[in-house]
């Protein structure tokens, strides 16, 4: 919303002198003469007279001094265009210097990334492949050591963004399209679960973002490390329920669920570093048409203990993730129960 702009002509010469003749009792009682002919309502009105002109002045800028200012904004070699008007050309200037150029704060670098690359020549260059689905930019880290410990170890100076590509397929538009009863065509997308960014790709927006960066600061481009998240649960089935497409959907369902791009709460890609709790497992198993109810639900992770949430109680809830992590389904120890009590896994 823009700003309004004061009007600051507001005082006429009227207005100027009856102010300052109501002034002269209170500073100067002896003065008992306002009447135009005295020697001192002539400097009054003179004064209120130049006060006019200068507010008046102050008021109206002129057109030379406003294109003055705009060149100063757009550079020595700005001048305005016939065909645009003075207000547009203010317009467009005030948008360009909203636009965000430098790379200072961990937003900008993903706005940067998600929002000016694509316009860029080297993404044009690259086609397809410069297509940049999701960014997270993680301060004060060197995610591109090789050590594990160097990488989770805090590092003044630099930063680290965090890039997952657009699949070179339309899997996943497919994905979002399809229901979850379509297992068999679901799992044939395996392949697009843990998208990284090619090495050029990488060099690209590294380079990118090299003229924008703040001095001292050394940034480095990584794709995102994914989590192996396992599941294991009892699964009660509906009485018609098949047993081994209801536990093949199921998997289907937790995959999705944990999906780089299309999983998580918002369906929208699961967010960086987010940890997986057990009780969206239970919720999200349930939601399968073929399953009644469910039971045991654990998750964990290969990664170690370190990785477990616990509650007050020391029971294990979930499962915790880094800034530039994302989860993807490992292996499952799904069991389903019939109404017989019959045992399938």
């Amino acid at each position: 919303m823009a700003v309004p702009l004061p009007n600051l002509d507001d005082r006429s010469y009227a207005d100027l002198t009856a102010e300052a003749r109501a002034l002269i009792p209170t500073l100067q009682p002896a003065w008992t003469n306002h009447n135009p002919s005295d020697p001192g309502i002539v400097l009054v009105e003179l004064l209120a007279w130049l006060t006019e002109m200068l507010v008046f002045q102050v008021d109206a800028i002129p057109v030379a001094n406003t294109e003055t200012f705009l060149k100063l904004l757009n550079g020595p070699e700005w001048t305005r265009p016939e065909t645009l008007s003075l207000d547009a050309a203010i317009r467009q200037t005030l948008l360009d210097l909203r636009e965000r150029y430098r790379a200072v704060t961990p937003a900008d670098y993903e706005w940067l990334v998600l929002h000016t690359w694509p316009q860029s020549e080297d993404a044009a260059r690259l086609g397809n492949a410069a297509r940049v689905r999701r960014a997270r930019c993680v301060p004060r880290r060197d995610l591109s050591a090789a050590d594990p410990d160097a990488r989770r170890a805090e590092s003044p100076g630099h930063v680290s963004l965090v890039v997952v590509p657009e699949p070179a397929s339309g899997v996943e538009r497919e994905r979002q399209r399809l229901p979850v009863r379509l297992p068999l065509l679901l799992h044939s997308m395996a392949g697009e679960d843990a998208p990284q960014p090619t090495g050029e790709l990488v060099a690209a927006l590294w380079t990118f973002l090299e003229g924008r960066r703040t001095l001292a600061t050394r940034h480095h481009v990584v794709g995102p490390d994914y989590l192996p998240v396992e599941v294991a649960a009892n699964v009660a089935l509906r009485e018609d329920a098949p047993p081994a497409e209801a536990l093949r959907t199921a998997r289907v369902a937790l995959a999705a669920f944990l999906h780089p791009l299309t999983g998580g709460p918002e369906r929208v890609g699961w967010p960086f570093g987010r940890a997986v709790y057990v009780s969206e497992v239970y919720a999200e198993l349930e939601r399968v048409p073929l399953v009644n109810y469910v039971e045991d639900v654990r998750v964990s992770t290969a990664a170690g203990a370190s990785r477990a949430l616990t509650d007050e109680a020391g029971r294990e809830v979930g499962v915790g993730l880094e800034a530039n992590e994302l989860p993807r389904l490992g292996a499952t120890d799904l069991t389903a129960y019939d109404g017989y009590g019959r045992r399938y896994r």
